[in-house]
């Protein structure tokens, strides 16, 4: 007795009709698709890889001679209410009135070591003026020398609007 199959497998026939050639062709095809993917994916992880080595080389710099290539002088803690009043008053210079002034956090670097390390200091300023007041207080606060000072986030509202400012200072030795 003989035992016939219902269905023809498909699959089979599939097996038979690919050759070696063009089997190597498909295993070609799939390995040069995944190795364009990769590099396409890894090209931006790579230029932001090498912009954080450039700025972790210029703070080391900045650290050993204590001198910023971009004349930014980092002042010690002992400054940063100066650099607050600062911030504050680049505001009221431009007729914006700062309602409320909130010190969020400190940050600090993780590895501890000797000497003086860069830490920074998160500022929330709750702002009452014009956009072209608060605007124009930003750019006199990025053109300032001698002080690093980064705009973080900025909320505007109708009435004036609230910022975050990233304060940079020395501590340690």
């Amino acid at each position: 007795m003989v035992v016939k199959p219902i269905v023809n497998s498909s699959t089979h026939t599939l097996w038979q009709r690919l050759s070696l050639r063009s089997l190597k062709g498909i295993i070609m095809g799939i390995l040069a698709c995944t190795i364009v993917a990769f590099l396409i994916l890894w090209q931006p992880a790579y230029f932001r890889l090498r912009s954080l080595q450039e700025d972790k080389t210029h703070w080391q710099d900045v650290l050993r001679t204590g001198i910023s290539y971009n004349e930014i002088i980092i002042p010690t803690m002992d400054q940063l209410l100066d650099m607050i009043e600062l911030c504050r008053s680049a505001f009221v210079n431009k007729g914006v009135e700062v309602v409320s002034l909130n010190v969020e956090r400190f940050g600090e670097r993780k590895e501890t070591g000797k000497g003086a390390s860069i830490d920074y200091a998160l500022v929330r300023l709750r702002l009452l003026g014009q956009w072209k007041g608060i605007i124009s207080s930003f750019k006199v606060l990025e053109e300032m020398q001698g002080v690093s000072i980064r705009v973080q986030e900025v909320v505007l509202t109708k009435e004036g609007g609230e910022t975050l400012l990233q304060i940079y200072f020395r501590s340690g030795e």
